[in-house]
């Protein structure tokens, strides 16, 4: 039971950097075009920073890259700030797209994938649709793994309920640890789906992952340039504040999760979407403040 949830924890990990990889190598420099094109308006660099996540389906990954994109005078500080809050945003399609059940389409879409990688042209959208099969299949092996747990009663001491504070705490050192939100969201649709967490924690559970994630944009700015320094903190700033904001309603929100979906796992998906677009569109109007305290926290 145990090699099969670490199993399905590793495979679902492999599988977003597989996807994260055919989609990135698919869309060669698209990403980081879009970045280029941020204007200083906020706004412009809000679409750009969502459609750049949506395309390499990583928002760490667009955040590394606009910190080095600040490092090199590329792009303001300023207009790193919209492309973040969009970051936020963009990274729910990988979410959302976990939530869904494709099972029936398992074969066609691993015979697509692998007939696709044997076309140069067609490789990298074959390796992104084996991605996404892989992320179903370890879902399905983490589901699989739970509900033996919940059979035997082992999980009573295994994995105790988690309260919100706990969970939050625990969101933030998984987001940390495997440096990527994504894995941690879905892996809290699987415990809540089998009844592991309750609605209240795993809610936790998402908004603390969703800081967890800032850790390698801190990393990668540590020997960075100042404005870049700022960046990786405004991302860190954003994230924490979001999660402040949203965590006192839980207790009003869990109740409403029937409304969004009568499955499970989507009602996480779509409290993590409307959680990141309600907290990323709020800050988007106050992106000047933002940028003036950030100053003074770090100025020079």
């Amino acid at each position: 039971m145990l090699y099969k949830l670490l199993a399905g924890t590793s495979l679902l990990l492999a599988s977003l950097q597989l996807l994260k990889y055919g989609l990135g190598q698919g869309a060669k420099g698209h990403a980081r075009h879009l970045i280029e094109r941020a204007a200083s308006n906020p706004y412009a660099a809000f679409l750009w920073g969502t459609l750049a996540t949506a395309l390499v389906q990583s928002s760490t990954a667009v955040t590394v890259l606009t910190i080095g994109l600040v490092d090199g005078g590329w792009i303001s500080f300023d207009q790193s700030l919209g492309i973040i809050l969009g970051a936020n945003v963009g990274t729910c399609l990988t979410v959302q797209l976990m939530a869904l059940d494709l099972h029936a389409w398992a074969c066609p879409l691993i015979l697509m994938g692998l007939v696709l990688i044997l076309w140069p042209r067609g490789r990298a959208s074959g390796l992104a649709l084996v991605g996404v099969e892989v992320t179903f299949f370890s879902l399905e092996l983490l589901e699989n793994s739970l509900e033996a747990w919940q059979k035997s009663k082992a999980w009573l001491f295994l994995l105790p309920h988690l309260d919100p504070i706990r969970g939050f705490l625990a969101g933030i050192f998984m987001a940390a640890g495997l440096h990527s939100s994504s894995v941690v969201t879905g892996i809290t649709m699987v415990l809540f789906e089998q009844k592991f967490l309750s609605a209240l924690s795993a809610l936790a559970v998402v908004l603390g992952a969703n800081i967890g994630t800032c850790a390698t944009g801190l990393l990668a700015s540590l020997f960075s340039s100042r404005a870049a320094q700022r960046t990786a903190l405004a991302h860190l700033l954003v994230n924490i504040l979001g999660a402040l904001m949203f965590f006192p309603l839980l207790l009003l929100l869990a109740p409403l999760l029937p409304l969004l979906s009568r499955d499970p796992g989507f009602q996480i998906a779509h409290f993590h979407t409307l959680f990141n677009l309600a907290s990323s569109l709020v800050f988007l109007l106050f992106t000047g403040i933002l940028a003036g305290i950030l100053e003074k926290l770090l100025p020079g």
